[in-house]
């Protein structure tokens, strides 16, 4: 008698950025960018600022400890107003390189309601594999320890 055969998940993980800008616009619990030393140090570096200045121009510490990016009037402090694009997209934070690849958004190999609610681009492009998306989630988990 042959075993049943186990059901492999399937990716249905397609995406494409749009450059829309949604993501770095406030989105109540989404108006985050935790930033670790590393990532303030490259942004510093990408501005030509000393560390110190960076944080003082463009982060505060949350009521957790947490270092942030600053949102002005809604946006992140680097979101072009006018074009919507990052001003500082060769540095940018790992979370904000890996979105929307995070554990939360991806249940089952598919994307989360919440997550197609919040990004254009899913649903577009090329199908990302399971494989693809795990390297993403564990790059941002990596960061946040």
């Amino acid at each position: 008698m042959s075993r049943p055969r186990q059901k492999q998940a399937t990716s249905k993980l397609r995406f494409e950025c749009t450059q829309c800008g949604k993501c770095c616009t406030n989105r109540g619990e989404y108006a985050h960018v935790y930033v670790n030393p590393t990532e303030v140090k490259q942004l510093a570096e990408f501005l030509g600022l000393s560390v110190q200045r960076f944080k003082r121009l463009y982060t505060f510490v949350d009521e957790d400890g947490w270092r942030q990016l600053s949102f002005t009037g809604g946006d992140c402090v680097f979101l072009n107003p006018e074009t919507k694009l990052c001003q500082v997209h060769p540095a940018r934070p790992i979370q904000c390189r890996t979105f929307p690849f995070w554990r939360e958004f991806v249940v089952d190999g598919e994307w989360t309601p919440e997550v197609r609610s919040l990004c254009e681009g899913i649903g577009r492009g090329r199908l990302h594999s399971l494989e693809e998306a795990e390297v993403q989630m564990r790059e941002r988990e990596k960061s946040d320890a």
